[in-house]
């Protein structure tokens, strides 16, 4: 699989004008995934290092095209009116589609590969037999990172509930999906954990 090298990768929060907020969120959960993969390739697990690198330095390189672009305290969101404009443009540009689905059209040429696993990884089924273990190792760091702070899956999960709580209940099964998939978030820590000589909350540690 061509992947960006690690310099590209960097380059594109300044190309695309990424806000710092989002930024320095990228940033703590590649660290969190980095020393999570690396623990695991010690005790024996085949894991791409590299992939790991890049799927979770960019997994939210195009998030602003699905959240607003003004300023909020709560998520130490402050853009500049450059940013706020190119991220309006990119809004109107890529209308109703998810952030994956935005990195896959713009990346697409490059790195085909690359740019159909960010879709597949945007896929909320952290179980199904489909996912990398690559996919797993980076959807669960940026599960344990709120903003720029590493905190509890649990507190994480809480957080996250809060926020979409009408959406969730919103559905007549939503409690019910949304409770597997608290489930199988739990189970994917447990199986990450399961062989190291760290537990989850020394993780907290690492920022």
């Amino acid at each position: 699989m061509k992947l960006p090298t690690r310099e590209q990768s960097e380059h594109y929060f300044v190309q695309y004008h990424v806000p710092d907020n989002f930024k320095t969120h990228c940033q703590v959960v590649n660290t969190v995934a980095l020393f999570i993969a690396r623990k695991l390739i010690r005790t024996g697990e085949n894991i791409n290092l590299e992939l790991v690198d890049r799927l979770s330095l960019l997994h939210d390189l195009f998030k602003p095209t699905v959240i607003p672009m003004e300023t909020d305290p709560a998520f130490k969101c402050y853009p500049t009116p450059e940013q706020i404009a190119f991220w309006k443009t990119m809004q109107k540009k890529y209308l109703h589609k998810h952030e994956t689905e935005v990195f896959y059209e713009e990346f697409k040429q490059p790195f085909p590969e690359f740019a159909a696993l960010m879709v597949h990884f945007g896929d909320h089924d952290i179980l199904t037999s489909e996912k990398s273990r690559e996919e797993q190792i980076v959807h669960y760091a940026d599960w344990r990172v709120h903003v720029d702070t590493i905190v509890s899956l649990k507190k994480r999960i809480d957080d996250l509930f809060q926020r979409y709580n009408k959406k969730i209940m919103s559905h007549p099964l939503g409690k019910l999906q949304w409770d597997k998939r608290v489930a199988n978030e739990f189970a994917v820590e447990k199986s990450l954990f399961k062989n190291l000589d760290i537990v989850p909350s020394d993780v907290e540690w690492l920022v």
